[in-house]
């Protein structure tokens, strides 16, 4: 009789351990839930507030390089509407006239070049405004300076509605080709002229403008 009633506390106690195991799992399991639901809403936090991050960066690129190329549309309508309100005859224009203009149009290029993203085109029109300063003090070789106005617009011409299409540029037209093709001769002429002058100055490449 004693033995069965130890039996049955046995049991009891053992029914009662089960349940209690069985609830302190429970328990722990839901906490293991509760935590891990936990992370997963920081987490999710965490990730939002970075695609929101990243949402803003490049909405401000975006606005950025928009500002850029609207800018630069700016700068090739100043350059081009600087040839008409200053225009360069071959004929029939006092020199004196002819030197305005170039110093004119030649002050409008040096600024705006800096705001064209594409670097060939840049460095075309860096060159053309090079050449330009040259012609009002008259060293571009055997060209007037009328010419070298007159083969300037066309030439900043053509590669403007080349760069407008989306298209590569190509060799110069005639006439400024061969003022391109004489530049090492000019740049040397122009340097003496500088030294004769008690100058020690050094014209910059280019390409860094």
């Amino acid at each position: 009789m004693d033995v069965h009633r130890q039996q049955g506390d046995v049991m009891e106690w053992a029914t009662i351990v089960t349940v209690v195991i069985g609830g302190l799992i429970g328990l722990g399991g839901d906490a293991v839930g509760r935590l891990g639901a936990r992370r997963q809403a920081q987490q999710a936090r965490q990730d939002s507030l970075e695609d929101a991050e990243t949402a803003r960066t490049w909405a401000v690129e975006d606005g950025r390089r928009k500002e850029r190329e609207s800018r630069e549309r700016a700068a090739v309508e100043h350059i081009l509407a600087a040839y008409l309100e200053h225009p360069i005859r071959l004929i029939n224009q006092p020199e004196e006239e002819v030197l305005q203009s170039l110093a004119k149009i030649c002050v409008v290029l040096g600024y705006e070049q800096s705001f064209i993203l594409n670097g060939a085109l840049r460095e075309r029109i860096a060159e053309v405004s090079y050449f330009l300063d040259l012609a009002a003090v008259g060293n571009v070789g055997e060209y007037s300076a009328a010419e070298v106005g007159f083969l300037a617009r066309s030439e900043t011409r053509m590669l403007m509605g080349l760069w407008a299409r989306g298209e590569e540029l190509p060799e110069s037209i005639e006439g400024w080709r061969e003022i391109r093709e004489s530049r090492a001769q000019i740049d040397g002429q122009w340097q003496e002229q500088l030294r004769a002058a008690g100058l020690r100055v050094t014209v910059p490449p280019l390409s860094i403008y």
